[in-house]
C-alpha cells in the first residue's frame, strides 16, 4: 500500500482502519518481527538524536558563558551593543517529504520524545527533535500549535511544565512503553 493519504474528507486526512489477524501464521510472524527490528532500530535512532540534543545544548550553554567571560557587558554604557549570540540552536530543516502532524497525533509523538528525553525539553528543542525525526507540524503557526499542544497536555496531567516554554513527562506518568505510541 502506498504511503499517500486518503482523499481528502471533511477536513482530516485518515488512516485505514487495520485488521488483526487471529490464526497463526509463519509469514505473519516473519513480518511482525521484521516490524519489531524495524521498531527497535527506529527507537534506537530517537535515543541518539535525543542524546545528541542534549550534548549540543549543553556545549552551547558552555560556549555562552565562555563568551560571557571572555566580552562581558558594559553596564551604563551608551552606543552600540555587541551582537547578541543565541544560545538556542537554530531550527533544522524538515524532510523533503515530512510527516505532517496536528492534535493527537502531535501530542503522542511529543510526550514519546519527552519519556525518551528523561529531561526536560524546551519546545524549541522538541520543534528540532520533530524535524530531525521526520515530523513537521501541519499548521500556519507550528509554533503556536506546538505550544497549545503541550498546554493541552499539561492540563491532562500527562506533561509537567517544568519553566516557561520547557515541558517534562512527570515521574509517575501513566505512559507504560514508549513503543506502544504508533509512529504515524
Amino acid at each position: 500500500m502506498s504511503d499517500d493519504a486518503i482523499p481528502y474528507v471533511h477536513g482530516r486526512d485518515l488512516l485505514p482502519i487495520r485488521r488483526q489477524r487471529h490464526r497463526p501464521n509463519p509469514r505473519l510472524e516473519r513480518l511482525l518481527a521484521d516490524e519489531a527490528h524495524i521498531r527497535q532500530q527506529i527507537n534506537d535512532l530517537d535515543a541518539m538524536v535525543v542524546a545528541a540534543s542534549t550534548r549540543r545544548r549543553e556545549l552551547l550553554d558552555e560556549l555562552g558563558a565562555l563568551i560571557d567571560r571572555i566580552r562581558p557587558s558594559c553596564i551604563g554604557a551608551r552606543g552600540r551593543r555587541r551582537p547578541a549570540i543565541s544560545h538556542e540552536e537554530p531550527l533544522p530543516p524538515t524532510a523533503k517529504r515530512p510527516r505532517r502532524l496536528w492534535g493527537r497525533e502531535l501530542r503522542a509523538i511529543c510526550l514519546a520524545f519527552l519519556q525518551k528525553a528523561g529531561t526536560a525539553l524546551t519546545l524549541r528543542q522538541l520543534h528540532a527533535l520533530l524535524h530531525r525525526a521526520g515530523y513537521a507540524i501541519a499548521h500556519q503557526h507550528p509554533v503556536k500549535t506546538l505550544a497549545d499542544a503541550m498546554g493541552h497536555e499539561v492540563q491532562h496531567g500527562r506533561a509537567r511544565r517544568v519553566a516557561r516554554a520547557t515541558y517534562e513527562v512527570p515521574a509517575d506518568d501513566a505512559l507504560h512503553d514508549v513503543s506502544t505510541i504508533p509512529l504515524w
